[in-house]
């Protein structure tokens, strides 16, 4: 989203309204335990920056927001949160990188009471111009979650990779990749499986009629994302993106026959809009 993230274009309040396509919103496997949903979210965001020399900054945000599903509403949830940053550039040459240290806060409530409670993340940043048109962000972070049940108390490392293409001053595409190792959560009908590869397994109320339970195992996911941002302008602009997750559990059973990840597709349009 490089076209409203510049501080150029100043900082005030930040509105973001979007529709999200999920072909495999439960993360399972295959058959009948995968299942699709679409989902509208709205997002009030406000940033701040302090400068503390000629150096280094601090960089305070806070957002408001929720999704809306329209199938599964039990994964419907309002949240709030707040990052603060603190960044260090060595010079004001073109090509010098940006480090930062951060740490994030956010407050989930859902309609699953099972999934309610809170995340955070410690972490450190790179940023970088490459060239006058592609630039270069990276970060290795430490997440944990905390929530009413245990098996949506999870923690997991990852580390993330984005380039952002400034085709025009209007259009830029964006790619990411992002690797995370520690817990994962997938839901479906019970199974042999399922119950002898996690840690912990919770009837999850989030899908009608009582039949699927969710479970934490260990395992690695690889999150890929390919977008284009068209800006509007100085205040607006639409972002179109796919997102590709995929999942793999640490164990898998000899006798096992099902594929080896679970993999989501995701499509992403939003509006922004700065005021």
């Amino acid at each position: 989203m490089a076209a409203l993230a510049n501080e150029g274009n100043g900082f005030g309040l930040l509105f973001d309204a979007g529709l999200t396509l999920d072909d495999n919103v439960t993360r399972a496997k295959e058959g009948n335990d995968r299942l699709s949903d679409s989902a509208y979210s709205v997002n009030i965001s406000k940033s701040k920056t302090l400068p503390l020399g000629t150096q280094s900054r601090v960089v305070l945000a806070g957002v408001l927001g929720g999704e809306r599903f329209q199938t599964y509403t039990g994964l419907s949830h309002l949240d709030a949160a707040l990052e603060a940053e603190l960044q260090y550039r060595e010079s004001a040459e073109f090509s010098a990188p940006t480090l930062g240290i951060f740490a994030k806060l956010k407050v989930e409530d859902y309609e699953s009471n099972v999934r309610d409670g809170y995340r955070y993340s410690l972490g450190l940043s790179y940023s970088q111009p490459l060239t006058d048109r592609i630039s270069l962000f990276a970060a290795l972070a430490s997440n944990q979650r905390y929530s009413s049940s245990k098996v949506f108390t999870t923690v997991d490392t990852s580390a993330r990779m984005s380039l952002d293409y400034a085709l025009s001053a209007r259009n830029a595409l964006y790619m990411s990749a992002e690797y995370r190792v520690g817990d994962v959560v997938s839901s479906g009908r019970a199974s042999l499986e399922n119950v002898t590869i996690s840690k912990v397994f919770v009837l999850d109320n989030a899908f009608t009629g009582g039949q699927f339970f969710s479970y934490k195992i260990n395992g690695s996911t690889w999150l890929t994302t390919v977008g284009y941002n068209y800006s509007l302008g100085s205040s607006g602009a639409i972002d179109i993106a796919w997102r590709r997750v995929e999942s793999t559990p640490e164990l898998r059973p000899s006798w096992a026959t099902s594929p080896r990840s679970y993999i989501s597709n995701q499509l992403l349009a939003s509006y922004l809009f700065r005021f």
